[in-house]
């Protein structure tokens, strides 16, 4: 099958405890650090499956950070018939109802908010921290889920680390021509190595130093090593094929404005923009042929 696009200017099998699951599911059982309880009746998180994203991501570690969820498996998939037997569903399935446990925010529509003067509309991720969020926070502190404490602390986790998530996902820009930031962004690596250094009241000798020092050197060589790759294996190979197909453009029609991908999944946009800028192509193309699966 293939999919026609115009150039935007602007089966996974895996097995967890033994069993097999039918293609589309990925069910993954992973239970959060530090929950020793006994197991109950296993609960499970569904979300959905192919490429996933901060949002659902943090969602479905968040959630294991709860009483209710701290053991649950994590179900991927976008099988309705599947989604709608289990506990909760987040950034999948088109509705966002808290009475029956579904935090999506896709749908036609949506326009949640976590008020309190926040006015970015919510990924699954500030779905889960807009209901759950205190009860993780009152664990971390030690106070009860109701106190001034726990709220400031819920709100100021909100602005400086969760709104930047929402507002990244959801596309909103974090600035307006000339206005104050719509939202404060602390999740960028810099940001995260920064916030490894010891804290200002904390051990400030030079072994705890020294420490924080590795810690932040296996996050951004991690990070460097990822980039790396992605660059030189995903990267690289995905500009070379859209070269390809600039250049046996008038083979698929002769007004050369329409380009065709010979395999699928194959990221282009990017590509064709600075393709078309380097060497000087303006808009003359129009179109972009690519396989999808059926």
């Amino acid at each position: 099958m293939l999919r026609l696009a115009r150039p935007n200017r602007s089966a996974v099998v895996l097995s967890a405890l033994g069993r097999q699951y039918r293609s589309h599911v990925c069910v993954m059982t992973v239970s959060s650090p530090g929950n020793t309880k006994s197991k109950r009746k296993m609960v499970q998180i569904g979300t959905h499956d192919g490429t996933f994203h901060c949002d659902e991501a943090l969602g479905c570690f968040m959630l294991q950070k709860t009483e209710r969820f701290g053991d649950a498996e994590v179900v991927r998939s976008r099988d309705q018939d599947l989604l709608k037997d289990l506990d909760i569903v987040i950034d999948v399935g088109g509705v966002y109802d808290p009475k029956t446990e579904r935090y999506d925010h896709h749908q036609r529509g949506f326009t949640e908010v976590f008020g309190h003067g926040f006015v970015t509309k919510l990924s699954s991720a500030g779905l889960v921290y807009k209901h759950f969020g205190k009860e993780l926070v009152a664990a971390a502190t030690g106070h009860p889920a109701d106190s001034s404490i726990v709220e400031t602390t819920w709100l100021a986790v909100y602005k400086y680390f969760m709104e930047a998530v929402d507002g990244i996902d959801n596309g909103v820009n974090q600035y307006e021509s000339n206005k104050p930031a719509r939202y404060v962004n602390n999740t960028n690596l810099s940001s995260r190595v920064a916030n490894l250094n010891p804290p200002w009241n904390g051990d400030e000798s030079e072994q705890a130093s020294n420490a924080h020092f590795q810690k932040a050197m296996q996050l951004t060589g991690q990070e460097f090593m990822d980039a790396l790759q992605y660059y030189s294996k995903s990267w690289l190979p995905a500009r070379a094929l859209v070269q390809q197909a600039i250049e046996g453009r008038h083979g698929v029609d002769p007004s050369g404005s329409i380009i065709k991908l010979p395999v699928a999944g194959c990221p282009w946009k990017e590509h064709l923009a600075q393709l078309e800028e380097e060497q000087r192509l303006g808009d003359s193309i129009k179109f972009c042929l690519y396989e999808v699966s059926s």
